[in-house]
């Protein structure tokens, strides 16, 4: 009688065996913190900063009378919007056993980290899509499609508050991106043989990290999850925007110090964020905490307009 494989399953052999290689299920990396303008954190007793803006672009008037004064006094328009920087934080924890299984495993707990170590930029882009429903110009039609008409009426919105800025960014949900390229798709005259016409009803992808998927009517589309629902889930809200529309800080933890941490706790950290340790020798496991904080606003409402279509 020969030796069998399954006779010996769980004694001489086992079941199955892991591979050293980890396939990764898809998930939206995009990070918008690029879009965003960077405004350092003044550390000054406060946990809110105000920036100020002004508005320039004054000429003259003519003078009421050749020999006396004639002028009146023109002040500067001036205004402040705020960051508030508050506390987040993402725990993953992990077993003695965990660690002592993890030879040979591909995920292990150096993996855990990595996944630590790209919430930030993850965190920033939930904050800043957040913030797509207070912004008060908007385009599009709740129950209806994205569409070309609806670029280009973000495009002319923004051209008629000065927005000279050839860089403009449509940060939309993946239906909406879906939606747009069929409407692109259908465009006759003109604009269907351009070359960015083309290439918008070609591509087929988006980049997995940037979110970039194609542009058209001199607007670069990117697609992300993180565009919030509106109309009780019916829709989706994206935003389509020109530089400094929305602003973000991050309060430096580089001020914690060993006064708060402990430098040997800290697996890894910038003064934006950083990675701490802590023990639980009771039950044999350790916490790991990625800690920042951030803050995200809108700058300057006239800088965007969202764009509100059918989920």
């Amino acid at each position: 009688m020969p030796v069998t494989y399954a006779d010996y399953v769980n004694s001489g052999r086992i079941a199955a065996i892991l591979n050293p290689l980890l396939h990764e299920n898809l998930y939206d990396a995009v990070g918008l913190r690029r879009f965003m303008t960077f405004y350092p954190y003044t550390a000054g007793g406060s946990t809110t900063m105000n920036v100020t803006t002004v508005t320039r672009g004054y000429s003259m008037a003519a003078a009421s009378s050749e020999t006396s004064g004639g002028f009146t006094a023109t002040d500067p328009t001036a205004n402040q919007f705020q960051l508030t920087v508050a506390l987040h934080g993402l725990l993953m924890r992990a077993t003695d056993l965990f660690k002592v299984t993890g030879p040979g495993a591909a995920l292990d707990v150096d993996y855990l980290l990595s996944l630590l170590l790209e919430s930030l930029d993850l965190t920033l882009t939930d904050l800043m899509a957040g913030l797509f429903a207070s912004v008060s110009g908007n385009v599009g039609q709740s129950g209806v499609d994205a569409s070309a008409d609806d670029l280009y009426d973000a495009v002319y919105y923004l051209r008629l508050n000065n927005n000279i800025s050839q860089d403009r960014m449509a940060i939309l949900h993946g239906q909406q991106v879906n939606n747009l390229q069929e409407s692109i798709r259908n465009e006759r005259g003109a604009i269907e043989y351009t070359q960015q016409t083309q290439n918008a009803v070609q591509a087929t992808g988006r980049d997995g990290q940037t979110g970039y998927a194609f542009s058209h009517a001199g607007v670069d589309v990117y697609q992300c999850g993180s565009v919030p629902t509106a109309t009780a889930g019916a829709d989706r809200q994206g935003c389509v925007m020109a530089p400094g529309a929305f602003a973000y800080t991050l309060g430096g933890v580089a001020l914690l110090g060993q006064e708060m941490v402990n430098p040997q706790d800290i697996i890894a950290g910038t003064n934006e964020m950083f990675i701490e340790r802590s023990r639980d020798a009771g039950n044999s496991q350790t916490d790991f905490y990625a800690k920042a904080y951030p803050a995200v606003t809108e700058a300057e409402d006239l800088r965007a307009v969202k764009i509100t279509t059918d989920a």
